[in-house]
């Protein structure tokens, strides 16, 4: 019964008998009770710093876990701050590296358009051929801006092809490499003369070159001017191979094309007009 009691009201014995000895002490001391007081005090201070110490350990942990979890918080939010300036950035530059790029072949294009003798038209390639079956790119230009059927279209690089179908706001341009298609061409050295046909393999074939021409390889392909179509002197080309076989006519010969037709952006849509 006393134990259900002393268990019930446990805080109340404790806290009692802390102001008891607590008395006791003050009384000591003031009695001077010399030998006595030390002993108790020392055993009042045993049985408390332990509690004080864990006490103080809980608080030093918790107050460590709390300020590296702040510190860790605020740490996070640096980061994600910082990675998103990072990919601002980065974004930026591209963009800064795309606008710089385009200013490039822009200002090439000009230089070009300034170079013609003819009325040129510029126009941003708006669609390709997936499949390369057809050999051919969509422009943003059509009849609306001047632009009519088999119209020489010509790039940086040289020569692209012409314009086969034609809208108000757009046209489709064939490439060179069409295997349909054909263009007379002048071997820039030995002046022979040949027609320039496509391959499905990207590459270009002379056909019907003078057996007797003095063809090497490296040496450039520009149009002749022959056909009505190409106005002469647009680069097409360098040789990389010849064809020449025994008791044969003509040789032939394989053309690495001026134009990266995989990386065309800007062309020109040539007139047949001069320029006055």
């Amino acid at each position: 019964m006393i134990l259900r009691l002393l268990v019930k009201y446990r805080r109340m014995v404790v806290l009692a008998s802390a102001v008891l000895v607590s008395f006791l002490l003050m009384t000591m001391e003031a009695r001077r009770e010399e030998n006595l007081t030390p002993f108790l005090k020392r055993l009042l201070l045993e049985s408390v710093s332990p509690l004080l110490k864990a006490t103080a350990s809980i608080k030093r942990t918790s107050q460590g876990i709390w300020d590296n979890y702040v510190d860790l918080r605020s740490v996070r939010q640096e980061n994600v701050q910082l990675r998103e300036e990072i990919q601002g950035l980065e974004t930026r530059l591209r963009e800064l590296g795309e606008a710089r790029r385009e200013n490039q072949r822009l200002k090439t294009l000009l230089d070009l358009r300034e170079k013609q003798p003819f009325h040129v038209t510029p126009a941003v390639v708006i669609g390709k051929d997936a499949t390369n079956w057809f050999h051919s790119v969509l422009i943003d230009r059509g009849s609306r801006y001047g632009v009519a059927r088999h119209m020489v279209v010509i790039a940086s690089g040289g020569l692209v092809g012409q314009a086969v179908d034609v809208a108000p706001s757009s046209a489709r341009v064939q490439l060179i490499t069409d295997p349909v298609s054909s263009v007379g061409v002048l071997l820039q050295n030995s002046r022979a003369t040949g027609l320039l046909v496509g391959a499905q393999s990207g590459r270009l074939r002379i056909r019907y070159l003078p057996v007797r021409a003095d063809v090497r390889a490296g040496e450039p392909v520009i149009t002749s001017g022959l056909g009505g179509v190409y106005p002469k002197g647009i680069l097409v080309g360098k040789v990389v191979a010849i064809d020449k076989r025994s008791g044969a006519l003509f040789q032939e010969a394989t053309v690495e094309p001026s134009v990266d037709f995989s990386r065309l952006e800007e062309v020109l849509v040539v007139s047949r007009e001069d320029k006055e």
